[in-house]
């Protein structure tokens, strides 16, 4: 398992795509939003900087899980790659939790980068604990979404998995305030936002920026989410086989 944990990380990384658009367009959106258009409820200050430096990087750990689980797990059955690995003593289960693990180890890069920014172009200041701990709640709260993209990848064959994925990528993304605060949309669609996992992932380390525990009942919603991902990618996986 180690070695092919391996081999997924080291492709990844190697990845123009992954470089490009999963690291590259977060950061670019970041350094858009906060340095030269400067929108935001407080006009660009530190603390908008701050939230939209969570909400990038959860976007971008979020695209790392959707991508490399998805449509990745889609490319590789229309490539008969899936059954070149039952050859092999790697196990099924061994081959999904190996999808898992580097989403989250491939979540690392594009987190470090957007705080970096944050920290330096944009002068975020946080106590160095709270820097510490955003790390793992932005880790967990984009695992939910590799759980999704193992469903989409079981479900879907290649270039139709990739457009599912980014459709659905977008559109939680846009809806769960992580693009936007959901503070500023109406009233009821800021309702909507705040049922979604984008939304309650985000939560997790907005929270830790006001001093405060990631935990919270929302994180309950949360928790329903990835129960609700991880039977869905399990039925997808039985059905699949």
């Amino acid at each position: 398992m180690i070695p092919y944990l391996r081999l997924e990380v080291v492709r990844t990384l190697r990845s123009g795509a992954y470089i490009g658009y999963t690291i590259g367009f977060p950061t670019v959106f970041y350094l858009l939003f906060t340095t030269l258009f400067k929108t935001g409820p407080t006009d660009g200050g530190p603390g908008y900087a701050a939230y939209f430096m969570i909400s990038m990087a959860l976007y971008g750990t979020i695209g790392v899980g959707l991508t490399s689980s998805g449509a990745r797990i889609a490319h590789e059955r229309t490539t008969q790659w899936t059954r070149q690995l039952a050859l092999t003593p790697l196990r099924p289960s061994a081959y999904v939790s190996v999808k898992v693990i580097s989403a989250a180890l491939l979540a690392v890069p594009v987190i470090g980068l957007i705080m970096l920014v944050g920290r330096f172009v944009n002068g975020v200041e946080l106590p160095w604990y709270t820097w510490v701990a955003l790390f793992p709640a932005l880790v967990v709260g984009g695992l939910p979404f590799a759980a999704l993209g193992i469903a989409i990848g079981y479900t879907f064959r290649d270039e139709v998995a990739q457009m599912v994925s980014l459709t659905v990528y977008f559109m939680l993304s846009m809806a769960g305030g992580l693009w936007m605060p959901a503070s500023v949309f109406p009233g009821w669609l800021e309702t909507v936002a705040t049922s979604l996992p984008t939304y309650r992932a985000g939560e997790l380390s907005w929270r830790l920026l006001d001093g405060l525990s990631p935990l919270s009942w929302g994180s309950l919603t949360l928790l329903g989410w990835s129960a609700a991902f991880v039977g869905l990618a399990a039925w997808r996986y039985r059905v699949a086989r």
